[in-house]
């Protein structure tokens, strides 16, 4: 299965340094889907709840109606209501 990683087309095609996304990659789009890459593992699922492991801590998504759309090796795409994105 051949996984579209968007930062690293970035990467590739605005030629950057590799270094310039050390961690993990956010992108909320419209506050309905929120895109994630470097994830480490999910902690949680439920419908008002999603929490996933990242380098150096957990992130929380809160919001109605979450659903884990993608799920692959580094990145995820959660789909809903998204209200709230906490990084602990």
């Amino acid at each position: 299965m051949n996984v579209f990683n968007y930062f690293s087309e970035l990467v590739k095609e605005l030629n950057l340094s590799e270094n310039i996304f050390k961690s993990y990659n956010l992108v909320n789009i419209s506050g309905n889907l929120l895109y994630i890459e470097g994830h480490m593992g999910v902690v949680l699922i439920s419908s008002e709840k999603i929490i996933f492991k990242v380098k150096n801590g957990t992130i929380e998504v809160k919001g109605k109606d979450l659903l884990l759309r993608t799920l692959s090796q580094n990145t995820m795409a959660i789909q809903g209501k998204i209200y709230k994105v906490e990084v602990f």
